[in-house]
């Protein structure tokens, strides 16, 4: 059994016997550290969990990568709008460290999910984690000031800190590697 499937069961309270169901459509890869999973202008037909390692989603804008969201271990990671929209994605994800990636095509495993309606509540799990981390992200870029959202990132994602790079949290966090450095000091 895949180790970050079963987890990812476990903390959705699903049956085991569904992650039999499940295996059949992944593909496990191992991505060097600095690759790109999902580049601008590239369609998305797979989400991808992933089982060790970390990655990011970003944009750039005005030859600035804006960081949207960090995921890590069970997480998913994706380009969602890309996904959803079978359109090309309008941004880009970077893997950050050496990881191992389940990789899943998006209509089997919709075509699955009709077949295992348990599965359903996977999919709603996944997607209601990944849809609360941007949200809590776009909330706290709009109300939260500089500060605030430093000490955020520091006690609900401590380990954004110690596995992404200071200009990657800088733009994740709305601010200038400059003033995060400040903030770092502030605290």
């Amino acid at each position: 059994m895949i180790p970050a499937l079963e987890n990812i069961f476990d903390i959705a309270s699903l049956p085991r016997e569904a992650v039999d169901h499940l295996e059949k459509l992944v593909v496990t890869l191992n991505v060097a550290q600095g690759s790109t999973l999902i580049r601008k202008g590239q369609r998305c037909n797979h989400f991808y969990i992933i089982q060790k390692g970390f990655a990011r989603i970003f944009s750039v804008i005005d030859d600035k990568q804006i960081t949207t969201l960090f995921a890590r271990e069970n997480d998913i990671i994706t380009s969602t709008y890309a996904l959803f929209t079978q359109t090309s994605s309008n941004e880009s994800v970077e893997i950050l460290e050496d990881s191992v990636l389940l990789k899943i095509n998006y209509e089997e495993f919709l075509n699955l999910c009709k077949e295992n309606p348990i599965l359903l509540k996977l999919y709603r799990f996944l997607m209601e984690k990944y849809y609360l981390a941007l949200e809590e992200r776009t909330l706290s870029l709009q109300f939260d000031s500089a500060l605030e959202r430093y000490r955020k990132l520091l006690s609900r994602h401590p380990f954004i800190l110690q596995r992404a790079s200071l200009g990657a949290i800088a733009s994740y966090l709305g601010m200038s590697p400059v003033t995060l450095s400040r903030m770092r000091a502030q605290i």
